[in-house]
């Protein structure tokens, strides 16, 4: 995934924060905790309204175009794509398109749109309208518009069909399910108009937004939704804020929420066959990574970044996790094109002692590898994961530090800084796919990069560089030697060493147990699609 706005928020974990004890000993007599109650209408929950609990603060950006944040949970309830990733599958299926076909080359792509759809405005789906919703995200450069980067044409066939040309092979049946970027809307110049009315095809429109209330967001039932309101589906949708997990956990377990995403296992273990709640598990697409500073002494030396890599026991790390993390088996999470398990991960640590003496480091030296790692402030199991790798790094003679940094005005910002000095050594975040491909992985995050971006462990590796130029083509012409190209890619990773591999997040939902239909796809992280859920 890409961070392209806050990523640092996302996913908006919510911490073990004043009142866990108090709600975890509640929660197990049944009893409120004093102090930690919170608000909701149970009426409208256990009926038509969907209330989805997030962190404060969910939108930062309306635009459909430029959004690359946690308001994708509001937006993709709002805006639609042309297809969606079925992770069951491992196919797209159609959403606003019905079909489409692809030439030889995979360098010509049609798509048919389905009939009698229409915009909130009222106005019908065209394929002029789909050709100027992406041309504008295009142009605009922003979020993840970078998928659509093979594209050199789109051109409007009559009013339902949409062709696109391509400079090279792609998957754009993939690409046009990505989270971000793919949204289909009508076009405004005014960017008031993305806020002020949704702009969208989907389900719902926007009934309010206000930043500073308990219910930040509301969303209502768009009557004239092509997919219909047949049975007992939810008409309404209310994102309330609960900074607190305490606080979740008790709206939860009252019945005045029906879904919470992101809780301490801890709170989730309180939960766990209560009635009135369900909760569901599986592993995501969510990878946890602490990115090595390359440039700055002393980790610009190779040696000394793969002694801290192997130095680290990570199944230790994972238990310490309670659940909210499995072990990683290379840069590609399972269930993606390219995963392997039988790459070799760092965790040598006789390895480690022997690269630190190398180095000149490790105990007897007198030399100690100092380190700052920082993470986003608020995610309480990376400060778990740091204050138990700091006593790991301690034998080996590395001494390391751990902060945690409000993303948007400190992490980021100082990872960007010219000085490199200035810099962290080890910058903690986490990182998904912007569509269901690895590509983001290594474009992103291990490309070459002029200008700081999202390569904060400010990398540098021309053979790396072109495969990741490669590899896009060949997902779409011969996914055999793309998943080849994939492991090599990861191979060099692990070679070089400038990131850490912390872990995958494994989900885990609390939702009413009045909910049916409930879906956990990981190409659409923390996304509820809550048309498709009816309820009791």
């Amino acid at each position: 995934m890409s961070m392209h706005l806050l990523l640092g928020s996302r996913p908006a974990h919510r911490g073990w924060r004043s009142c866990v004890v108090a709600v975890v000993a509640a929660l197990a007599l049944s009893l409120p905790a004093a102090g930690c109650s919170g608000g909701g209408d149970k009426e409208h929950s256990a009926n038509d309204t969907f209330v989805y609990l997030s962190s404060r603060g969910l939108v930062t950006e309306w635009d459909p175009a430029r959004s690359y944040s946690d308001e994708v949970v509001v937006l993709s309830n709002v805006y639609e794509t042309l297809t969606r990733y079925n992770y069951v599958t491992g196919r797209t299926q159609g959403v606003l398109a019905t079909r489409w076909t692809a030439s030889k080359d995979r360098r010509t792509w049609t798509f048919t749109l389905r009939d009698n759809v229409r915009f909130h405005s009222g106005h019908p789906l065209t394929a002029e309208a789909v050709k100027s919703s992406i041309e504008r995200t295009m142009r605009l450069k922003a979020s993840a518009s970078y998928v659509w980067d093979p594209v050199e044409r789109i051109t409007a066939i009559g009013k339902r069909q949409v062709r696109f040309e391509l400079s090279r092979p792609a998957p754009v049946d993939l690409i046009a399910s990505a989270t971000y970027a793919a949204w289909i809307y009508e076009v405004s110049d005014d960017a008031e108009d993305y806020r002020a009315t949704a702009r969208g095809t989907g389900p719902y429109t926007i009934a309010s937004w206000n930043p500073a209330g308990e219910n930040e967001v509301e969303l209502t039932a768009f009557e004239d939704y092509w997919g219909g309101w047949r049975g007992n589906r939810y008409k309404k949708v209310v994102f309330q804020a609960a900074p607190q997990s305490s606080t979740a956990a008790q709206l939860m377990d009252s019945g005045d929420a029906t879904y919470a995403g992101g809780l301490p296992p801890q709170l989730v273990d309180t939960l766990r066959g209560r009635p009135n709640v369900t909760v569901y598990e599986r592993p995501s697409w969510q990878t946890l990574i602490g990115l090595m500073n390359t440039e700055k002494k002393p980790l610009d030396d190779i040696r000394v970044r793969r002694a801290v890599a192997d130095a680290l026991d990570y199944r230790e790390l994972v238990k310490a996790s309670r659940g909210a993390l499995v072990a990683s088996d290379g840069v590609i999470p399972e269930g993606m094109l390219g995963h392997t398990t039988t790459l070799d991960m760092p965790g040598d640590q006789d390895r480690a002692r022997k690269l630190l003496k190398e180095a000149g480091y490790g105990p007897g030296s007198g030399r100690t590898v100092k380190l700052e790692m920082t993470y986003p402030a608020g995610d309480d199991t990376v400060r778990t994961l740091g204050d138990l790798m700091k006593a790991q790094l301690r034998p080996f003679g590395i001494d390391l530090q751990v902060a945690g940094l409000a993303w948007a005005s400190a992490q980021w910002p100082r990872a960007k800084k010219k000085n490199v000095n200035e810099r962290q050594d080890i910058f903690v975040m986490w990182w998904w796919p912007d569509d269901p491909e690895p590509l983001s992985y290594f474009r992103n995050v291990f490309r070459t990069e002029k200008e700081i971006s999202y390569n904060l462990a400010y990398y540098s590796d021309p053979g790396l560089d072109r495969l990741i130029d490669q590899v896009g083509a060949l997902t779409a012409t011969n996914p055999d030697e793309a998943v080849r190209t994939y492991r090599t890619m990861q191979e060099i990773i692990i070679r070089d060493a400038p990131q850490l591999f912390l872990g995958t997040n494994t989900y885990q939902r609390v939702l009413s147990s009045d909910v049916k239909g409930f879906v956990d796809n990981p190409a659409y992280a923390n996304v509820v699609f809550v048309h498709d859920l009816t309820h009791k």
